[in-house]
């Protein structure tokens, strides 16, 4: 480990540290298609879901949709609306899940109608598993949501715990290649040194 470049040691350092950070603060969870799916606020103030609104950024689109405010489902869509409801411990529910529910949500604290916001953001990524890309699709996990126990297959797992896995994977690879190239060779048996320093003489007649 001595060897080991201070260059490689400080990346290691900068990527646990930027790691370590984010952990914990985007959720990712995963449902299939004709599923019910409980999304979690891990950031509510008030247990009557008065303070919270939900926030909307379906994938690959940068318009941001207020689904639910103050407590109260706010979508112009009548057909959306009626899949939306507000659970426990104000978990943003969806019920009769679809390819077009895939996105960011992002649970959001309010003390007052016209006040700022409280407290930071508690964002959930939705992906969901249809049966044409459940082949292709990133696996889901054993674990089951608690909040959608019975109702869903959904999982739930915070993607910087994937990426310091994967991190921590590649760092070990990489230490192990650099420690062998760095290993003194072997030395040779007695045996092989002494027949090295074997003379042939050729006797002429």
């Amino acid at each position: 480990m001595a060897d080991i470049p201070q260059s490689f040691l400080g990346l290691l350092v900068t990527v646990l540290y930027l790691l370590t950070g984010v952990s914990g603060e985007t959720l990712s969870m995963f449902s299939r298609v004709g599923d019910d799916v409980s999304l979690p606020c891990n950031n509510v103030v008030y247990p009557d879901c008065s303070s919270t609104t939900w926030l909307y950024n379906r994938a690959l689109s940068t318009r941001t949709i207020q689904e639910v405010t103050l407590g109260e489902i706010k979508v112009d869509q009548t057909e959306r609306a009626d899949r939306l409801s507000l659970g426990s411990n104000c978990s943003l529910h969806v019920s009769d899940v679809r390819a077009e529910d895939v996105g960011l949500y992002i649970c959001r604290q309010f003390l007052t109608e016209t006040g700022t916001q409280h407290g930071g953001d508690a964002p959930v990524h939705l992906s969901v598993l249809t049966r044409s890309t459940a082949s292709t699709a990133r696996p889901a996990f054993s674990s089951t949501s608690p909040s959608s126990a019975g109702t869903s297959n959904a999982v739930k797992l915070p993607i910087s715990h994937i990426m310091l896995f994967v991190t921590l994977t590649i760092m070990a690879a990489i230490v192990t290649i650099h420690t062998r190239r760095n290993r003194p060779p072997k030395a040779l048996p007695p045996q092989a040194e002494e027949a090295s320093g074997i003379e042939i003489h050729v006797l002429e007649e």
